[in-house]
């Protein structure tokens, strides 16, 4: 871990300063090409800057305060138009090392108001010279940096965060200490209902024993009114994961309501639900005009979550076969479909791959098959089970651009053309991209 002076000369297309130091790359969070900067390199091909010696002139003074040590976003050094176009390149060189035409990749679609999208909120707790704290890890390790006020998260998030560190210091309830693995709050999760404005607080402890939970909580509501729902989830596990299996209701109803495209969706604590909300409408229209539904179409939704594409996509086609291998995940698509009174979409609980390899001779051809797979994207097998199936359109949704690439180059060698690529800036200030890509059937 020694120190040199070193010089950036390019910029990764996740936004990471490369130096080149011994015939080695590394990778600098917050550095720039042309800064020279005292950096401190890691084993792992990583780094971080000491002391900045020369700035350059696209460097954006931070509005964050803990953006140098803080691990959760990668950009607040950079301008947000310089934030977009670098997305947008990075979409446009993985298209173009794959052989697609980058021209088809169109400009991203970014926010008006790129700060405090976050509808998800989560902060570790931790205690520091008897001072209850609130944060992040440091990137690369797993020390807990103090923040007071996140700029992506939802501003109502923070001021009851903040609320929640002052009632665990006022009255006395233990911090769980990670070392020697005693102590009870361990992190604070807060989802927020951008349709509803229903909020639900979520407080991570080590065991189900709480103490002072009564007066905590009675004190919390009181300053927070707003606060529809409170629960106790129950993790007492040694590990970085943050949500343990069991949840207790302390106040309301354990869930809170939003919609999307006018379609209603109940969140808990463990459910997987887009973080930003103006963005993800954004995108679900998106996928709606690509595809282009009639009231004919079988639409396939794969990977399909708690169905809200799907459900957006039911009201446009005679019908929905939704797949998704998480059984938690289909008992709420299910009471999603209920609470909207969707008869036409069917949620099926097994993985992608049994499905496809259970259907592809059956009759009837889905027109739609949309995709929507985890970051490491479509396993050869279902590429080649979309291929025998053949559907007139593949909409395909991803959050990783290299794994996009990799699957995109697969699919155009067989029976697909890309029509449309689509980056839509879903969380700005960090290196992620969310992408919409057409792919149609290609004609004899």
């Amino acid at each position: 871990m020694e120190q040199s002076q070193e010089t950036a000369i390019e910029l990764t297309l996740d936004g990471y300063g490369v130096v080149l130091k011994n015939n080695r790359h590394y990778k600098i969070p917050n550095l720039l090409p042309g800064e020279e900067a005292i950096i401190q390199t890691f084993h792992n091909g990583t780094g971080k800057v000491v002391e900045l010696v020369k700035s350059s002139p696209e460097r954006m003074k931070s509005a964050c305060p803990w953006f140098d040590d803080c691990g959760g976003c990668q950009m607040h050094h950079l301008a947000y138009a310089h934030q977009l176009a670098l997305k947008t390149a990075r979409i446009r060189d993985v298209l173009n090392k794959v052989g697609i035409d980058p021209v088809l990749c169109l400009d991203i679609i970014g926010m008006k108001e790129p700060l405090h999208y976050r509808n998800k909120c989560q902060m570790a707790i931790s205690e520091r010279n008897r001072k209850v704290m609130a944060g992040f890890y440091e990137e690369y390790t797993h020390k807990l940096v103090n923040v007071d006020h996140c700029l992506i998260q939802d501003d109502r998030a923070n001021i009851i965060i903040k609320t929640c560190r002052k009632l665990f210091q006022d009255h006395k309830i233990p911090i769980y200490d990670e070392d020697k693995r005693t102590g009870l709050i361990r992190h604070i999760l807060i989802r927020l209902a951008k349709a509803t404005d229903e909020i639900l607080v979520v407080i991570v402890t080590a065991s189900e024993v709480f103490p002072g939970r009564n007066n905590f909580l009675k004190a919390l509501i009181a300053a927070h009114p707003e606060i529809t729902s409170v629960v106790q989830n129950i993790n007492p596990r040694a590990t970085s994961i943050v949500l343990g299996d069991l949840d207790r209701v302390l106040y309301g109803k354990g869930t809170i309501e939003d919609s999307l495209l006018k379609k209603r969706f109940l969140i808990g604590s463990k459910t997987f639900y887009q973080i930003n909300h103006r963005q993800t409408e954004i995108l679900y229209t998106k996928a709606l005009e690509f595809a282009k539904p009639s009231k004919e179409d079988l639409v396939l939704d794969l990977y399909s979550g708690i169905g809200t594409i799907g459900l957006c996509f039911s009201d446009h086609v005679n019908e929905v076969i939704a797949v998704e291998e998480n059984k938690t995940s289909v008992k709420n698509a299910i009471q999603n479909a209920r609470l909207n009174q969707k008869r036409n979409i069917r949620f099926l609980a097994t993985g992608v791959e049994e499905y496809l390899s259970a259907i592809v001779d059956i009759d009837r051809t889905p027109n739609i098959v949309i995709v929507d797979p985890p970051r490491s994207g479509l396993t050869e097998a279902v590429i080649q089970q979309i291929n025998r199936m053949k559907p007139q359109k593949l909409i395909y949704i991803s959050c990783d651009p290299e794994s996009l690439g990799s699957n995109l180059q697969s699919l155009i060698k067989s029976n697909y053309q890309v029509k449309k690529v689509q980056p839509v800036d879903m969380f700005p200030y960090t290196s992620h991209v969310e992408t919409i890509t057409l792919l149609s059937l290609k004609t004899a």
